[in-house]
């Protein structure tokens, strides 16, 4: 014989379906539970960004610096006879460069405003680390190309 199926008087059980994701976020995403090792590192490391907000601006300040070195290396490498490797900025460079100054810069302006606004969230925060990682290791591209238009 089978078991009698409970049946609540709520109905459901509500954790058959999954709560989709809220727009706004409430949660800031910071656990209150300490950790150790480099979790605990990491998590002290993007608490201290969200509590200095001086140093998020020196990590933004930072992305948009680089976003306007970008730019300019970039276009002295097309001075230089080389190629755009993203489609996108390509295309903006065939219109002009200032067209293509006025999109990458504004765009990156916006962007950092917008992490600046949203600062309290820890993915915010993981986005903006992971730009200006992404950055540097452009800026360690273009020097390497420079390096071998220069030689």
């Amino acid at each position: 014989m089978s078991k009698p199926s409970r049946v609540s008087i709520r109905g459901d059980d509500r954790r058959k379906h999954r709560t989709p994701l809220r727009y706004p976020e409430r949660r800031s995403g910071f656990d209150r539970r300490s950790r150790s090792g480099w979790r605990g590192r990491y998590e002290a490391s993007l608490r201290e960004l969200a509590d200095r907000p001086r140093t998020l601006l020196l990590v933004l300040a930072t992305i948009v610096v680089f976003n306007f070195m970008d730019y300019w290396l970039t276009l002295r490498v097309l001075q230089a006879g080389g190629s755009e490797l993203n489609p996108i900025m390509d295309r903006l460079f065939s219109i002009g460069p200032e067209t293509a100054a006025l999109v990458k810069l504004g765009l990156a302006g916006a962007v950092a405003l917008g992490l600046l606004a949203l600062r309290r969230y820890r993915r915010t925060l993981e986005v903006a680390i992971a730009v200006l990682l992404g950055y540097s290791a452009l800026m360690f591209y273009h020097v390497l190309v420079a390096i071998r238009i220069g030689a």
